[in-house]
């Protein structure tokens, strides 16, 4: 009963402890807190040491980025411009298509006309052999044998 009795009166002295308990605790998180304060400020040092290279690659980046849209305009208009003259030799090489067809067509009338003169000068020849036979002077026609038999001579 003693122990009950006192035991309001050693509430202070329990808070104190209690109090002290709760102010070491808060020490040890002061110093992990310290701790990753330090580590904080080292790894943000760090950080802006190698982003402060990336705001001048960052603003090279813009300026070079920034001339994009005039150069895409005028990609285009050449696109549209070599479109325009695809489309003329496109139509060229059809038309010399249709010009070398014609022309191989010529060659080949002509071609045929040139078998059939072939075929004529030929015929010509051998009748021109056959005539050149039958002229005095040469040997061996019946005009020639007709003049040894009577005895001329042949100049």
């Amino acid at each position: 009963m003693l122990d009950e009795l006192l035991s309001p009166l050693r509430l202070p002295e329990r808070a104190l402890d209690a109090l002290t308990r709760v102010a070491n605790d808060l020490s040890g998180l002061r110093a992990e807190l310290s701790r990753g304060v330090a580590k904080l400020d080292e790894n943000t040092s760090t950080l802006a040491s190698d982003v402060s290279p990336l705001v001048t690659d960052v603003a090279v980046i813009r300026e070079s980025t920034s001339h994009l849209p005039e150069g895409i305009a005028k990609l285009e208009k050449v696109v549209e411009g070599l479109g325009g003259k695809l489309a003329n030799v496109h139509e060229g090489v059809g038309t010399l298509h249709a010009d070398l067809r014609e022309l191989c067509t010529h060659v080949d009338q002509m071609s045929q006309q040139l078998a059939a003169m072939h075929e004529t000068i030929t015929g010509m020849k051998g009748d021109v052999e056959e005539v050149t036979k039958d002229l005095p002077g040469f040997g061996g026609g019946p005009i020639a044998r007709m003049r040894d038999a009577i005895g001329g001579q042949s100049s």
